[in-house]
């Protein structure tokens, strides 16, 4: 997570005089000759280009600051774009619809069908952190690494933007170097430096601010090297935490901490933590991460921990490779996606932990190549099936475990094309 600090950049003070020149054509002291009178000339003409070149360069910077400043929409209102139709359209062609990040840096919906091609559309183009997007209520919330002027602060900060789902609009939410939801899904918490936590209500209202206590860090916004692929995660038991700050490769120690107390509540040296379930109304919360050890092969394990007993169930690797970072707690919490990796850990596949009883099933196909070791996994609402892949998606059946590729219509047709989407994407029930 980077620091958020960081002041806007001033343009540099304006170039200084020209060198001495002597009557004679050279600098003072120097030979008349005809060669060096020349030479003193091209050399004046060249330093005249430079200034000239580095003044209209400090001019496009004050004109680029002076756009960007005004610009932007404040942090308590201002929108931009439109197009809620597109959006209301994507969303009415499945029984849900997944909003991502492309390739091109545009933010994109799509219905998801049973089977056959669907069509995305493409809402705006953002600059979006290598995060997963983060849906509550109407809108879906990203952080802009790039950020803006904040007044209220004094400095310059990331920020987390929003996307209305009914207005098709963008909007600034506040600063905010990560985003997620807490527990109850009541609350937009964000990580405002690498040791203080803001919480806003989703519904609106005032903002609170907890710093934490001393040697714990937030997880970060450097992405699948980190936990949960960079974002926080809320449990009833607390905010996760870890004891090492980011971006940061290596284990850590991962621990609860409820904002506002000075304690915190250890749970293990991990690796990395999957996903947390908390039933609505729960007390407690299912906490799925992979503990440091992972040798010798066959020892590789996913732990599933109860915050309000504190009891772990542990899961072990059907394949050699053991698990990889990333998953999914279904929507009732019974079954947990994870991915597990062949012994060159070249390739993964999709499967399925029943949380009552700790067996697991492993998807026979596909292979899902590894470029990082890293899968993803977004279940549809009702919990029978769940986009979920590597690089590219697949639209799996929770019960069989068979999979359908993730196809596109072209413009105009039905026909297959590739839809990419990835790991940043979020799940949006239909909507309205």
């Amino acid at each position: 997570m980077s620091a958020a600090r960081t002041a806007p950049a001033r343009p540099a003070g304006s170039a200084g005089p020209l060198p001495e020149v002597a009557p004679g054509g050279g600098p003072e002291g120097a030979g008349s000759g005809g060669q060096e009178h020349a030479l003193f000339r091209e050399a004046r003409v060249r330093q005249q280009r430079r200034r000239l070149a580095g003044l209209a360069v400090i001019m496009l910077v004050c004109a680029a600051t002076i756009v960007a400043l005004v610009g932007l929409p404040g942090l308590t209102g201002g929108e931009s774009g439109g197009g809620g139709r597109g959006i209301a359209a994507a969303l009415a062609e499945g029984s849900a619809a997944a909003v991502w990040v492309d390739s091109a840096s545009r933010l994109r919906v799509a219905g998801i069908e049973a089977a056959g091609p669907v069509s995305s559309r493409a809402i705006a183009e953002v600059n979006a952190a290598p995060l997963p997007l983060v849906v509550a209520g109407d809108r879906v919330y990203w952080v802009n690494p790039a950020g803006t002027f904040v007044r209220a602060l004094g400095y310059w900060s990331q920020v987390v933007m929003y996307l209305d789902l009914g207005t098709g609009r963008t909007g600034i939410a506040g600063p905010g170097q990560t985003v997620f939801l807490s527990a109850d899904r009541r609350f937009l918490m964000t990580a405002l430096t690498p040791n203080t936590l803001a919480e806003t209500p989703v519904a609106g209202g005032a903002t609170r601010q907890f710093a934490l206590p001393a040697g714990w860090y937030l997880p970060g916004g450097d992405g699948m090297a980190d936990s949960v692929s960079g974002q926080g995660v809320a449990t009833a038991a607390g905010v996760l935490v870890q004891s090492q700050e980011s971006p940061g490769p290596g284990p850590r120690v991962v621990a609860l901490w409820r904002p506002g107390s000075h304690t915190v509540t250890v749970i293990g040296r991990a690796r990395g933590v999957i996903d947390a379930y908390t039933p609505p109304g729960g007390e407690y919360s299912l906490l799925a991460w992979l503990p440091v050890s992972c040798r010798p092969p066959g020892s590789c394990q996913i732990k599933i921990t109860n915050t309000a007993s504190m009891s772990v169930w542990t899961v072990r690797c059907p394949l050699p490779g053991g698990f990889a970072l990333g998953g999914a707690f279904s929507p009732r919490g019974d079954e947990l996606a994870v991915f597990a990796t062949t012994r060159s850990r070249t390739s993964a596949r999709l499967a399925m932990i029943n949380t009552a009883t700790g067996t697991l099933r492993l998807a026979s196909r596909p292979a899902l190549p590894l470029g990082m070791d890293f899968g993803w996994a977004r279940w549809l609402p009702g919990g029978a099936r769940l986009i979920a892949g590597t690089a590219t998606g697949y639209l799996f059946d929770s019960a069989t475990l068979k999979a359908t590729p993730l196809a596109a219509a072209t413009a105009g047709t039905r026909a297959a094309g590739t839809l990419d989407v990835n790991y940043t994407a979020a799940v949006v029930p239909r909507w309205p």
